[in-house]
């Protein structure tokens, strides 16, 4: 049985990554990152959050190449030009 350290939708808050880092390799087999790393609700226009994000995400999957990472449904509306609620023009 394997143990799966999940990281649930972001949403613009790098933060997340921070916290899942403190949590000790050898507590987990595998970690699954569920997406949704854009958008949130009045942020829309706020680029720094964006980047912010962006960068911590990609930094965290350099440091954990085995991790899995899930399309969520605010990160496909971008490729879909779909606006789902909190997305940014």
């Amino acid at each position: 049985m394997s143990r799966v350290l999940v990281i649930p939708d972001v949403h613009l808050k790098p933060w997340i990554f921070d916290q899942a880092e403190r949590i000790t390799r050898d507590s987990y087999d595998v970690i699954i990152v569920l997406g949704d790393l854009v958008d949130d609700w009045g942020k829309g226009n706020d680029i720094g959050a964006y980047k912010d994000t962006l960068e911590r995400a990609a930094e965290f999957g350099k440091e954990h190449t085995q991790s899995l990472w899930c399309y969520g449904n605010h990160d496909v509306s971008y490729l879909w030009d779909a606006m789902e609620s909190g997305y940014s023009v």
